[in-house]
């Protein structure tokens, strides 16, 4: 547990500090500029990107009306770099997070995942109208997490880890960014493929995979449309949502992964944010009554946190 908060901590603190060392580097350019003759050389790079340390705690001690001791911390990372030059086009976005709560306390204290996440995506586009708003592309989008996932409150069997389940999707298609805060992305032929790289898991047909398979490979229409923008001063509104259907299983059954993050900016260093996703996939069994089958389900996942937060720009 303490290698955890300490990788948790470290992941941070290490962030902040390159982003600072970043932003350094950036004022030192500037002061330069300042003293010389006015740059005019356009700029092909966008660098963005935020990162948070949230925590939480509570402790009780002859609390007549009860209570229990709890603690928690969350961390996240968003991180954008885009090239732009001529009627070239490159964007990349990392997008990690992990979280935890540890409920009671001593030998009965128990512990619970609260968010995990590996996000990466990447696109090359080649503009094909003089009007910089289409560009013909190719996309790649691959997500899993890092730890290892139960199903609470059982925590000894595992139902998740690193690659299982993993998703690479890829294809090629037409880009459209009417303005720099919103781009959306279409594919009529994108694959998509499924890993569960953990053989009881495959066994069990885990997460759509043919039973006794680690991977799955599909093929179909692919949209995905990200917004990132300041609705009003120090809020920031981020969501991605992406939509894929098969051509060859159950065509029109569309899977839905939708994210979303709201900034509300304190100051330099306090922020509070909203995490929500929702997925949906028709293949991914989920059995929420014993006495049912399984069967495929919402799935939602919301967090609300205060903590220290580092925005580079």
């Amino acid at each position: 547990m303490k290698k955890v908060i300490v990788v948790l901590i470290t992941l941070f603190i290490t962030g902040t500090v390159v982003a600072q060392e970043i932003e350094k580097v950036a004022k030192a350019k500037d002061a330069v500029k300042e003293a010389a003759p006015a740059d005019t050389a356009p700029k092909h790079w966008l660098i963005q990107g935020s990162g948070s340390l949230q925590f939480s705690q509570a402790a009780f001690s002859n609390w007549a009306s009860g209570g229990q001791n709890s603690i928690g911390l969350v961390a996240w990372i968003n991180f954008k770099a885009n090239y732009k030059k001529g009627k070239h086009a490159w964007s990349n976005t990392v997008d990690l997070g992990y979280g935890f709560n540890i409920l009671g306390k001593g030998g009965e204290a128990t512990f619970n995942k609260t968010n995990d996440k590996i996000e990466i995506t990447t696109a090359y586009g080649y503009e094909i109208h003089r009007n910089k708003k289409w560009y013909f592309s190719v996309l790649a989008n691959f997500r899993t997490q890092f730890d290892k996932g139960y199903n609470y409150p059982d925590d000894s069997t595992v139902i998740s880890k690193f690659l299982a389940p993993g998703y690479l999707v890829f294809g090629p298609g037409i880009t459209y960014t009417p303005a720099g805060w919103f781009y959306a992305f279409l594919s009529p032929s994108s694959g998509r493929v499924t890993f569960v790289n953990d053989q009881k898991l495959a066994d069990q047909g885990a997460f759509g995979v043919d039973p006794g398979k680690k991977t799955r490979a599909e093929f179909g229409p692919y949209l995905r449309a990200d917004l990132n923008k300041d609705i009003a001063k120090n809020v920031n509104l981020a969501s991605t949502l992406e939509l894929f259907t098969d051509y060859f299983h159950e065509f029109g059954n569309i899977d839905v992964n939708w994210n979303l993050l709201l900034s509300l900016k304190v100051n330099k260093w306090l922020s509070a944010s909203i995490q929500t996703q929702l997925i949906y996939d028709n293949d991914i069994m989920i059995q929420t009554d014993p006495t049912e089958p399984a069967g495929p389900r919402t799935q939602f996942k919301e967090l609300l946190g205060v903590g220290l937060t580092y925005k580079l720009n």
